[in-house]
């Protein structure tokens, strides 16, 4: 049953409640009238008895006016309540639906898209099958996640300043934007080829009141968006704040497991993890694999003498070496102390020779050290 039923209904029946009950003190009235006139009752007497009746019967249709306006209340009052407890529901089922999306993953990349799949899924919110999630890099926003966009629009869209068109005006400020139309909104700075009208509602994302991140959805030009909508929308922006936070701890987590502080490369448990899968690969597609190992020349002596500080220093130059004498599908990992190893799949014992003379050159022109190398590969 809907409100204007439970309406009609109520009011219905107030109407004949006052009905009946006006029926049944006019037959009150006209008896007891009858009655004086029968037994002779003086005509003053009559009249008064008149008034008294009519001050009554007033006093009867007040009494029916103030229940009346008693009862119109209560029954608006529990309209409302019903309303706002379809609400309640409404959006528990909502912050459901993308906790449920926010569970199945904890990395970054797969969290955001299973997020936006989700949010362009949900009736109630009228979006378009479209949209994306850009997160925050110092002052630039990086877009990370995106659905149902043309290459002119991502060739325009990868980066973007806070502070720029809608998305970046939402970072800026921390509050939901609503456009209805974003060919007629002036704070829609960026245009790109294609472009069609459409309505926009940008949510940042927030954790503990900062925002690290924007959500940005497509609507029907000149949309409605209620207060409960909007409400839903700030829960949803701080629910997914809360995830992308989460996200990156367990990232910078996992890395500093996996990786040695000092130089940025992959330690030894990393490389474990690494040469076992390329290890594997190489014996069952018969493809080469080779591994160099290289040590600093005398380096207890080098930082005996110029220190922990400088010693640190050539560590790090040793590593710069090796990132950049590697390609990206080779791994530089500092094995311990002074020890560091390149792991170079795809490669022969003859292209691991070459590639480890290439590094020891690199290293005693462009370094304060030396070092010595050793070579090693897999064959069938």
């Amino acid at each position: 049953m809907t409100e204007n039923d439970n309406k009609n209904l109520f009011h219905s029946h107030f109407k004949s409640y006052i009905w009946v009950v006006a029926a049944v003190w006019t037959i009150i009235v006209a008896v007891s009238l009858v009655w004086n006139l029968w037994w002779s009752i003086p005509k003053e007497h009559i009249l008064i008895m008149s008034a008294v009746h009519v001050f009554m019967w007033v006093l009867v249709l007040c009494g029916i006016f103030v229940g009346g306006r008693k009862l119109i209340r209560t029954d608006q009052m529990r309209i409302r309540a019903a309303k706002e407890m379809k609400d309640l529901n409404t959006e528990l089922s909502v912050l459901f639906t993308i906790s449920a999306a926010i569970s199945r993953t904890i990395d970054l990349n797969d969290l955001l898209s299973s997020i936006l799949t989700t949010i362009v899924k949900i009736d109630i919110f009228k979006v378009e099958p479209k949209g994306g999630i850009f997160i925050l890099e110092g002052n630039r926003m990086k877009l990370v996640s995106h659905l149902g966009h043309t290459d002119s629009f991502l060739n325009t869209h990868k980066k973007m300043s806070i502070g720029e068109c809608l998305c970046g005006k939402a970072a800026e400020t921390g509050a939901i934007i609503i456009s209805k139309n974003c060919m007629d909104d002036p704070r829609h700075t960026i245009v790109y080829p294609g472009m069609t009208p459409h309505g926009h509602i940008i949510i940042p994302l927030k954790s503990k009141n900062k925002v690290v991140g924007v959500l940005y959805l497509y609507l029907e030009t000149n949309f409605d968006m209620d207060e409960a909508k909007l409400g839903m929308f700030t829960s949803i922006g701080d629910q997914i704040g809360l995830a992308v936070v989460n996200a990156r701890l367990y990232e910078r987590t996992k890395r500093s497991s996996l990786h040695d502080p000092l130089t940025g490369l992959a330690n030894r448990r990393f490389m474990a993890i690494i040469l076992k899968r390329n290890f594997a690969n190489s014996v069952r597609f018969k493809r080469p694999l080779s591994v160099i190992m290289l040590d600093i020349d005398h380096f207890k002596a080098y930082n005996d003498t110029h220190g922990h500080n400088k010693g640190d220093n050539a560590l790090v130059d040793v590593a710069k070496v090796l990132l950049k004498e590697s390609r990206e599908i080779d791994l530089a990992v500092r094995y311990g102390g002074e020890e560091f190893l390149v792991l170079l799949p795809e490669t022969d014992l003859e292209g691991a020779r070459d590639v480890a003379e290439r590094i020891r050159q690199t290293i005693e022109a462009t370094t304060n050290v030396t070092v010595s190398l050793g070579v090693t590969s897999y064959r069938e």
